[in-house]
């Protein structure tokens, strides 16, 4: 039986499932549930919405290329890893609110002579449903009565010293990053924008019942040229990556080719 969530303890573990990328996109589910662990793979049409307009960029995952139709998180026992100082190889079963856990997105220009300025997004939110099980169908869909900000992305000082958090494109469900500088062909972001994920503890506490949905995460990187960049992000993007905002924070997109 199901434990509804003000029934769960400090240590509620959350299940991780591991779903299928859509393109440069990627999304991954955890189940808000002490069940046992599963692994499955699952492609929306939310992630199928997406529009990819990068031209040689792609989402790097802890330091390996996620390819077009690849999978994030295969091995959920990497994202599990936690060290502790009485077990330097400790891997949680379960993922434990309130942990960090290694999960380093960012991105890699594969252009072999373009010069690229760089925006990664990162969606995350809540889905109810079922999983299918070959004879039945998958119904799992995003839901918008669950909260989203308990899901954290963590953005450090370090992630601070090379990206742009875009604060006022930011929102409880979205989180946009601008790599500071031109992104140079064939070279990857010194360092990534986000470094871990959470899950807020506060989740303990909250009246909504979260023992039995999902959890999605979905990147999207896009990148314009180095020749009339300032122009080509508004035009794309609506974004004025010349804003007062972007400055003081080191964003210096005017380098032309």
């Amino acid at each position: 039986m199901v434990q509804t969530l003000k029934n769960l303890t400090l240590q509620t573990r959350i299940l991780l499932i591991v779903l299928a990328a859509a393109l440069v996109g990627c999304v991954v589910m955890m189940a808000v549930s002490p069940a046992r662990s599963a692994l499955t793979y699952f492609s929306g049409e939310y992630v199928a919405e997406i529009q990819q307009t990068h031209i040689g960029v792609a989402l790097t995952e802890n330091d390996a290329v996620v390819p077009e139709g690849g999978n994030l998180i295969a091995d959920s026992s990497a994202l599990l890893k936690r060290p502790t100082a009485d077990n330097p190889d400790n891997v949680d079963q379960f993922m434990i609110p309130g942990e960090v856990y290694s999960e380093r997105l960012s991105v890699q220009n594969r252009s072999s002579d373009m010069d690229e300025y760089v925006r990664l997004t990162v969606r995350k939110y809540w889905a109810k449903g079922a999983e299918g099980d070959g004879s039945t169908a998958d119904t799992r869909a995003k839901t918008d009565k669950l909260d989203p900000s308990l899901i954290q992305l963590q953005f450090t000082d370090e992630s601070a010293e090379y990206w742009v958090r875009a604060d006022n494109e930011c929102t409880a469900e979205r989180e946009v990053f601008y790599y500071k500088t031109v992104l140079p062909a064939g070279e990857a972001a010194e360092y990534p924008a986000v470094t871990g994920i959470r899950i807020d503890p506060s989740i303990k506490d909250v009246r909504e019942d979260y023992s039995n949905c999902w959890l999605a995460l979905e990147a999207q990187v896009d990148s314009v040229q180095v020749n009339n960049a300032v122009d080509a992000a508004k035009s794309a993007w609506g974004v004025d990556v010349t804003q007062e905002a972007f400055a003081a924070a080191g964003l210096n997109w005017s380098q032309e080719g």
